[in-house]
């Protein structure tokens, strides 16, 4: 990038640039944006490809021919340059300039900036000149020019100081310069290079007017007048305008034109190039000088009239004459829109709106006008291809207005269409949905039925709608169906968008994928970028919602197809989804001000959840830093939000969690009741379903509410296989498994609980959401703490041990000082515990703990075991024999159905492990279940009889086994750290043995 302001020499630096290239043996080929209106689309490009690329290049991006098998929109097209120029460049050293680039329109910019980063393997160097001075340039394409800036490497050329004056003023034939002349020189000009040239060749001598200014137009004026007025056409026409176009607008011949120009050149004011001419903004403007207001204005008439070829031209000249007379007025509207329509086709979405604009403004003055209604439906439609969804809105508000006073209902009908904008929902004001809907049902009424593909575009729109209402969601696959039938490609693309956002509820999950491909085939097919666009963004929304790693290479795909078209609302939601991938990784600072940043873009561009999704995301975060307490009032408060969604009850469940953790339990429990009164059953499941359940669930726990909880398991179980991802991916709670964990552990439930939680930390992991797995790694040692097996304190301990340290390295302080609370609340203690047995009553003492304990013969057990620590003790000589009279059977019916529901876990896990596509952990899986198949076998009789025990040592361990672990779970229900501790230090079998830890144990017994 050679940046510098207007006339400090940044074209001639890039003409030594590509001297010295060409000498290297690069090849050099140069692109010029012309700032004056008319240039085609993409402009320079089409010039510059077939410099590159020989005849392949020409027609490239060509509104109706390309290469074969190239779709025909512009991601496609600009990707088709790209692979192009790979091919034709690989070998080959180029430079690329592209002089004033401040001056291209958006669509040159998207180009300039997708060339820039798909070649970077090339052996090519692309260099852009720019002004770093402000010039009239749209609020997109300023954007871009700063993405562009931003990548590139930036020389910034500077004004002359009075060394350099004094330099030139030498160079020019002062070998001794007067310095009063050189400081005089400079301050008139200003210090810029091209003034002080300019002056000095122009024979300045050091007194009168010094500005280049001036000095052009003495040498205009050295013209005869034949040769001015010939100058003032060209200049007017610009540098693509040709002698005879010249000669015509001028009323000359192509000699005189010639005779003309060369007298220009001779004065300095123009360069003769092979191609043509070329003159700086100064001449040009001092050659317009020679026309006044009402010659300019018929010299643009002409203009428009004699021009053919370039429609983009023609609609230039055409409105600088609009206001010359009503006429010229309809030849501006209709050259603006045959320019428009060529702009579309070529790929410039942004100038064609820009230019419909313009000639909608024109026709609002005249509101008799035929074609007024159709010309705002069309401008309308270019504002919406652009994603500009608030400005687009007004617009088809206005577009509407006017086609329905035409009675026409065809254009009513694209009108009303077009009012529904990109999303389903886009209202809600519940006053101006109904009359939105009210027309659109009314236009469907009006159609003809030879109009299939309208009348199909409409009955998805309002089936789609009425989804949110309540309306159920077979109507609209009904309604897709019949738009299938109609055999429209653009058409079916829109209905399958439609169709795709009526069907974002979990229960759907399976459905949608297929859609978004075949939404993107058909918007490719009928070449409409911007649906193949919404197919993409909806594949890449599916592929998050289903937890799939493609994912992330779907929304690469996303952002690069979102920034060549340059639609902003599909860029507000790829912004969204990055601010997700920041709340995954753990990078809270970044998503923080990435959700800033995402508010205000999507306020920007009229997105109506831009507000809702804020608010989301920063509970997101809040809820894994353990402070969503914080937005108790933020949450609250945009429930009663104009732009929330009706029937969206994700926000008052999480009202609830949050009220209730900042301790408003009152509060909390008047937030849930209206979700309780109307059933949570029947909440309607829409995109943020699962994570209402999620937070209700979450504040379940906080209102120590078991019913609660167990309601929201049972509607949450079918999903437990999803992340709980919201809306259009733009926030992750991990993973549905961890919420049926805390339920499971709120009813009591620590086995349930152990599985769930394992599989979220599993689902979470593979998610690489790095704070859910810190969040489910911490209550899975709270689930193993409350099963109290043998070994699980220790598992315990250790999942708190990693999920404190991933807290920390995330900066989450607030789950850092909880996990340490609990981690110390586990750790070994010293502290002596004794076990006292008095009047046939048992207790446990341990520090400030005491609780008495039930009349079990466990319970002796243990105290025996206790008593010998590290000592070998034989089943046989613990139970006594007056216990083992009589016949025992190996299992009883509980074991022998646990080992039964075990086999049919196992067996769904093979199933899953398989589906999934993991051989090495179905494997593992089929191993054990085998071997737990051959110990139910071993243990039964023949016709599934239990075998009694064979000898009174196996009746023995297997009576101390049972006995000592219902003793161990009385303690472990009243205190799991000491339950763990003795699990995890008492072995059982034929012989059973008390391993001394370092808390010491004393069993008293009452005389």
């Amino acid at each position: 990038m050679v940046s510098g302001e207007a006339g400090v020499g940044k074209t001639w630096f890039c003409e030594q640039a590509s001297a010295a290239a060409q000498r290297d043996g690069f090849e050099v080929v140069w692109g010029r944006c012309w700032p004056h209106g008319g240039a085609p689309a993409l402009w320079p490009w089409p010039a510059v490809l077939p410099a590159l690329a020989g005849p392949a290049g020409s027609s490239l991006l060509a509104a109706d021919s390309g290469r074969d098998g190239v779709d025909p929109e512009r991601f496609a097209r600009f990707a088709a340059v790209a692979e192009l120029l790979t091919e034709t460049r690989a070998d080959k050293p180029t430079m690329i300039v592209v002089d004033d680039v401040h001056y291209a329109d958006e669509s040159a910019l998207l180009l300039t900036r997708f060339l820039a980063g798909a070649l970077d393997r090339l052996p090519l160097i692309m260099i852009l000149t720019t002004r770093n001075t402000p010039v009239e340039s749209g609020q997109t394409a300023d954007a871009l020019l700063g993405e562009l800036r931003a990548t590139a490497a930036t020389i910034t050329l500077r004004r002359f100081d009075i060394g350099d004056v004094e330099a030139l003023l030498e160079a020019h034939g002062q070998p001794r310069p007067d310095r009063t002349t050189a400081r005089t020189l400079m301050r008139v000009t200003g210090g810029s290079p091209l003034y002080l040239a300019r002056a000095v060749e122009l024979g300045w001598t050091g007194s009168g007017p010094a500005t280049l200014e001036h000095a052009i137009t003495e040498a205009v004026t050295r013209l005869s007048p034949p040769h001015r007025g010939i100058l003032a056409c060209a200049a007017l026409l610009g540098v693509d305008g040709t002698t005879g176009e010249i000669a015509s607008l001028a009323g000359r011949s192509p000699g005189e034109v010639l005779e003309a120009l060369t007298a220009a050149s001779d004065e300095g004011l123009l360069d003769l190039t092979p191609n043509g001419f070329r003159f700086h903004d100064l001449v040009r403007e001092a050659a317009l000088g020679q026309f006044d207001t009402v010659r300019l204005l018929d010299a643009h008439s002409r203009a428009a009239a004699i021009l053919t070829g370039n429609p983009e031209r023609i609609a230039h000249h055409a409105l600088a004459a609009a206001v010359r007379s009503d006429a010229d007025t309809v030849i501006a509207i209709n050259a603006c829109r045959a320019a428009a329509e060529s702009l579309r086709r070529g790929y410039a979405y942004e100038r064609a709106a820009d230019l419909l604009g313009r000639a909608a403004a024109l026709a609002q003055q005249r509101q008799d006008l035929p074609g007024r209604a159709e010309l705002l439906v069309e401008h309308a439609d270019a504002v919406l291809a652009c994603g500009r969804l608030s400005h687009a809105r007004a617009e088809f508000e206005d577009a509407t207005e006017a086609a329905e006073l035409t009675g026409d209902p065809v254009l009513t009908a694209r009108a009303v269409l077009g009012l529904g904008g990109v999303w389903v929902h886009e209202y809600r004001n519940a006053a101006v949905r109904a009359h939105v809907l009210a027309r659109q049902r009314a236009a469907l009424a009006a159609l003809p039925e030879h109009e299939r593909s309208l009348r199909c575009r409409l009955a998805v729109r309002l089936a789609a709608e009425a989804v949110y209402e309540g309306a159920p969601v077979p109507e609209v696959l009904d309604a897709l169906d019949r738009t299938r039938a109609t055999g429209d490609p653009h058409a079916v693309a829109d209905a399958l968008s439609l169709t795709h956002h009526a069907l974002l509820s979990p229960e759907h999950a399976a459905m949608r994928l297929p859609l978004a491909e075949e939404q993107i085939a058909a918007a490719s097919a009928a070449g409409d970028g911007i649906l193949a666009l919404f197919g993409l963004l909806w594949r890449t929304t599916d592929l998050y919602l289903l937890g799939d790693p493609e994912a992330e290479r779907s929304l690469t795909e996303l952002r690069q197809r979102s920034a060549t078209l340059g639609v902003a609302s599909t860029g507000y939601i790829v912004a969204c989804m990055d601010v997700m991938r920041h709340i995954r990784a753990g990078r809270f600072g970044a998503a923080e001000a990435a959700a800033g940043s995402c508010l205000r873009l999507g306020l920007a561009v009229g997105d109506a959840d831009s507000v809702g999704y804020h608010a989301a995301q920063l509970l997101n975060i809040r809820w894994y830093q353990g402070r969503d307490a914080e937005l108790a009032d933020l949450v609250t408060n945009t429930l009663t939000s104009a732009t929330l969604a009706v029937g969206e009850y994700g926000f008052r469940a999480s009202a609830v969690m949050v009220l209730a953790r900042d301790g408003r339990e009152a509060e909390a429990r008047a937030a849930l009741a209206p979700l309780l009164g109307m059933g949570l059953a029947n909440m309607p499941k829409s995109s943020t379903w699962l994570a209402a359940m999620v937070v209700l669930v979450e504040a379940a726990a906080l209102l120590n509410d078991p019913a609660l909880a167990a309601e929201v398991a049972g509607l949450l179980r079918p999903f437990a296989h999803l992340p709980v991802t919201v809306s259009l991916a733009v926030c992750c709670l991990g993973s549905a498994s961890g919420a049926l964990g805390v339920a499971s552990l709120i009813a009591g439930d620590a086995m349930a609980a152990v599985e769930y939680l394992t599989r979220a930390v599993q689902t979470n992991l593979r998610l690489e959401n790095r704070p859910a797995t810190a969040l489910s790694r911490a209550r899975l040692a709270e689930a193993l703490v409350a099963r109290a097996k043998p070994g699980d304190l220790a598992r315990a301990r250790a999942l708190l041990a990693q999920a404190i340290d991933e807290a920390a390295a995330m900066d989450l302080s607030e789950r850092v000082h909880e996990w340490t609370a609990k981690a110390e609340a586990l750790a070994p203690s010293t502290t002596p515990a004794v076990l006292r047995c008095g009047g046939g009553e048992w207790s446990v003492r341990s520090g400030t703990t005491c609780f008495d304990l039930p009349d079990l013969i466990g319970i002796d057990y243990v105290a025996r075991l206790l008593e010998q620590p590290g000592e070998d003790i034989a089943a046989v000589e613990l139970v006594g024999s007056a216990v083992l009279a009589g016949r025992h059977e190996l299992l009883d019916d509980a074991a022998v159905d646990s080992y039964r529901r075990h086999v049919r876990d196992l067996e769904q896990a093979i199933e899953d492990a398989e589906a999934n596509a993991d051989p090495g952990k179905a494997q593992r899986l089929r191993s054990e279940r085998d071997a737990v198949i051959a110990e139910l076998a071993r243990a039964m009789g023949l016709g599934s009889k239990v075998r009694g025990f064979a000898s009174t040592p196996e009746r023995a361990r297997t009576a101390v086994r049972k006995a000592i672990k219902r003793a161990l779970d009385a303690i472990s229900e009243h205190d799991p750290v000491l339950g763990g501790e003795l699990c995890a230090a008492i072995t059982t079998g034929g012989v059973c043995r008390y391993a001394p830890s370092s808390r010491e144990w004393r069993v008293e017994r009452a005389p």
